[in-house]
Parts: structure tokens; C-alpha cells; sequence
């Protein structure tokens, strides 16, 4: 099945080239992986609830396949997880008491803690480990559900997986759903939007304490939805680096997956089709500023598992700057792959690729692309495009 769709088409080729380069080494996955399963582990030995009532969930990019290597050597990748206890809802009174308890049996690797979650810096590593101490939502006890209710509502759909984390700030638990978001990439990731793949593949359907793996981090470029999330996120990364975007207001990952699923969702909803990887990735580009709304003066960017969560908070506070550094992106993003489809040729469709989304030639004598990073090129005006 790849290899019909990379002979049709030199543009998946080199976006395959691209996604290759971004994807996280799986001996650095192999390496966070060890370090999740230790810190895990630590966590179960150390809380003081029985062992049965644990779950520890991997959530976030590496939940969904879309992590990806950031242009600058010397940033660290995150591992996300959920630290789920079945407390009882006599516990579940005192939020602030179950944050610190998680805390406290994180203490002896060194745990910061952040406004839902704590953080284990894991020196001398590529990576960090983030743990957000939840319960199930039902665990609440009633008068505190009802009064997060009117404001963050669980989607019926996703209402087995919801949870209750601890908004450190406010003192107060507050909705959330990892999981849920998850198999909402999940679901909307098999709608095959890509013609030939359509038509000439079959889709697969893919009492102690629980502890997930982290998920492999090979995709194929026939999962189009995830291979989009990754490029678009690396062309925000990009776009940071080459100093058209600050990274204060830069759109932050889970907007670009929520809006991107949306159009790809609604695309598949009235039977769209595409026989051009590009030109997919042009269509959704030109559609996630529409996804944007804007209800009594104030941006929303909704959570499709939590009912009334807005991604977009912070856009309503900052005077405009992150939603004019999405526009400004958007733009940029689309002027750079409709760039890439005017090629033609093989060799300058694949230079195109590489210089948009900064990936280095494949070193002179090796089977592979260069694992150095990218230099900064100068700065390109927002209205120009990368390319």
C-alpha cells in the first residue's frame, strides 16, 4: 500500500522523508519509555492507596503518535501521563491534599510541581516525565460535581473515560479526558481521506496496578491525519525558530490537533477525497481558521470531550497576539505547500520539502537523513511563507 502511493506520488515521498526525520529515535523512545515504566512504578510503591485502584496512563502527543524531535538539539520531548486513583469521595473532598500525596511519592525523583501536575526533570536525558494526579469523574463527591457542571461538561461519548484533575490555583478539581481525546484522534485517524489508499487498503483494527506503555512512535505516511499534525506542528516549530512566530504565542499543540482533527473529521463527514497528499494538507490549512470561534468577543477553541473547556483561554487575554500569530502562521503555512505543489520535478519537489519544514540533506555516503540540527535561516516576512 506505501509502496503504491509513494510511486504516484513524488510529493509523499518527500513528506515521508520529512515525517521520517521528525519522529522521535526509537532508542530515545525506548530510553523515555524505561524511565515512564521506573517513575511509574515508583509512583504505585510509594502512594498509600492499594494498588488495585491505580492506573497510570500515557496522554498527550506520545498518546496519540504525533511527538515529534524539535529543531533545537537541546530541547527535551515531554512524556504526558495520568496518574488515576479509585479514591473514595470521602478523599476526593480535599484535592489539594490527594495533589501533594502524588507529590510526596514522587519526592525522591526530584518532582516539581507545576498547576496540574508533577514534573520529574530527568537530567542528563532527552526528555521529561509529566504526572497529573486525577480520580474518575464519578469519584467527586456530587455537591462539587454539580458545581463544575455548568461550566466543564463531560461529552456524553467520551463519559467512561472522564476524570477529575486537581486545578492547583483555584484548589478545585476541574474536567478533564485524556483518553477521550485520544480516541477521538484515534477514530477520526482511520477515516481515509487519501484516494488510492481508499481504495487499495483495508484498515485493521488496530488485580494489580495498571501501568500503559508508551505508544511506538513510527507512522506511516498513509496516516494522514497523524502525518499532518506532525508537519504542521514542525512547521510551527520552524516558524519559531526562524523568528516569524515568538514562542510565547505561538499556537500551542493541542489547538493545532483539535482544529486540524475537526476539518479532517468534517472533510471525511461529506466524502472527501484526495489523489494529492499536498493538496489535503493545503485544504485543512485553509480550513482551521474558520474552526476558529468567536462568541461575544471571545475566541474559542473547544474541547471535543469536555463540554464547555476552551483551548483558546488564553487568546482572550493577551490584546489578540495569539490569535494574529495563528492567523500569521496559517497564512505562512498555506503560501509554503501551495509553494511545494507548484513543483514539479522530483529532486526540487524534495528540496522544497526540506527547506520548508528544515530538514537537512541525507549525509554524502549514508542510508539516512542527517541527525544535525538545522541552522537558523533569516527571517521571513509572515505574509511571504518559508519556502
Amino acid at each position: 500500500m506505501t509502496d503504491l502511493l509513494l510511486t504516484y506520488s513524488p510529493w509523499a515521498g518527500a513528506l515521508k522523508e520529512a515525517n521520517d526525520h521528525i519522529t522521535v529515535r526509537p532508542e530515545e523512545i525506548e530510553a523515555a519509555a524505561d524511565a515512564y515504566e521506573e517513575a511509574a512504578q515508583h509512583l504505585v510503591a510509594n502512594l498509600k492507596w492499594p494498588d488495585h485502584t491505580i492506573n497510570i496512563l500515557v496522554q498527550g502527543s506520545a498518546s496519540t503518535q504525533t511527538l515529534i524531535r524539535s529543531p533545537n538539539g537541546n530541547e527535551k520531548f515531554d512524556i504526558d501521563a495520568v496518574c488515576q486513583v479509585d479514591i473514595s469521595r470521602v478523599t476526593a473532598r480535599d484535592p489539594v491534599g490527594f495533589f501533594q500525596s502524588v507529590g510526596d511519592a514522587l519526592r525522591e525523583l526530584e518532582a516539581e510541581a507545576k498547576k496540574r501536575c508533577w514534573t520529574i526533570p530527568c537530567s542528563k536525558q532527552k526528555f521529561y516525565i509529566e504526572f497529573t494526579p486525577s480520580v474518575p469523574l464519578d469519584n467527586v463527591p456530587p455537591n462539587t460535581l454539580d458545581a463544575m457542571a455548568p461550566k466543564y461538561r463531560v461529552a456524553e461519548q467520551y463519559r467512561a473515560t472522564a476524570l477529575a484533575v486537581v486545578d492547583t490555583p483555584s484548589e478545585m478539581w476541574k474536567t478533564s479526558n485524556p483518553a477521550g481525546m485520544t480516541k477521538w484522534v484515534d477514530d477520526t485517524a482511520r477515516r481515509q481521506l487519501i484516494r488510492q489508499v481508499v481504495l487499495d487498503s483495508v484498515i485493521l483494527a488496530k488485580s494489580a496496578a495498571h501501568v500503559d506503555q508508551v505508544p511506538d512512535q513510527k507512522v506511516e505516511i498513509t496516516d494522514t491525519l497523524r502525518i499532518a499534525i506532525r508537519l504542521f506542528k514542525r512547521h510551527r516549530d520552524m516558524c519559531v525558530r526562524r523568528n516569524i512566530l515568538t514562542n510565547e504565542f505561538a499556537p500551542i499543540s493541542i489547538i493545532i490537533v483539535t482544529l486540524l482533527t475537526r476539518c479532517y473529521e468534517g472533510l471525511a463527514d461529506l466524502g472527501r477525497t484526495y489523489v494529492h497528499p499536498v493538496e489535503l494538507l493545503a485544504d485543512l490549512t485553509s480550513l482551521m481558521p474558520h474552526l476558529v470561534l468567536k462568541l461575544d468577543g471571545q475566541y474559542r477553541v473547544d474541547n471535543p470531550t469536555v463540554e464547555g473547556e476552551n483551548f483558546a483561554e488564553k487568546w482572550n487575554t493577551d490584546g489578540g497576539a495569539r490569535y494574529r500569530s495563528f492567523s500569521a502562521w496559517c497564512r505562512v503555512l498555506n503560501t509554503d505547500l501551495k509553494a511545494i505543489l507548484e513543483e514539479t520535478e522530483k529532486q526540487a519537489i524534495t528540496n522544497r520539502v526540506r527547506e520548508v519544514f528544515g530538514i537537512p540533506a541525507p549525509t554524502s555516503g549514508g542510508s539516512g537523513l542527517s541527525s544535525k540540527v538545522v541552522a537558523a535561516p533569516p527571517a521571513t516576512p509572515a505574509g511571504r511563507g518559508l519556502a
